[in-house]
């Protein structure tokens, strides 16, 4: 059992919560992007052995590597607005899920 427990949890993390669909498309999107890049550096480090063909040069790897920053810098936002998404729906599941003051007959 030791062996198998998530190191990065924390018992005070939720298990579950409410959030955005296409928050989920985008880091999806963002991971086969991710996948995408790695592969390509990948092969160039590879090139001359495999094909002959020359490797990337330093400035597109920098570049792409660059890109796999920034995307995850978006996932990064993208699972803040998440979070902040679910632990809000938390906080206002005492008020039966109204979203706010009106009368919960026409919420």
């Amino acid at each position: 059992m030791w062996l198998t427990q998530n190191p990065w949890s924390i018992d005070t993390d939720r298990e579950s919560g409410p959030v955005s669909l296409s928050h989920l498309y985008q880091i999806d999107r963002a991971r086969y992007a991710i996948q995408t890049i790695a592969r390509m550096v990948g092969n160039s480090a590879s090139e001359p052995d495999a094909t002959g063909s020359l490797p990337l040069d330093a400035w597109t790897v920098a570049a792409l590597m660059g890109g796999v920053e920034g995307l995850c810098e978006h996932m990064g936002t993208l699972t803040d607005a998440m979070l902040e998404q679910a632990l809000q729906d938390e906080d206002n599941a005492g008020l039966d899920g109204a979203t706010h003051d009106a009368p919960a007959s026409i919420q």
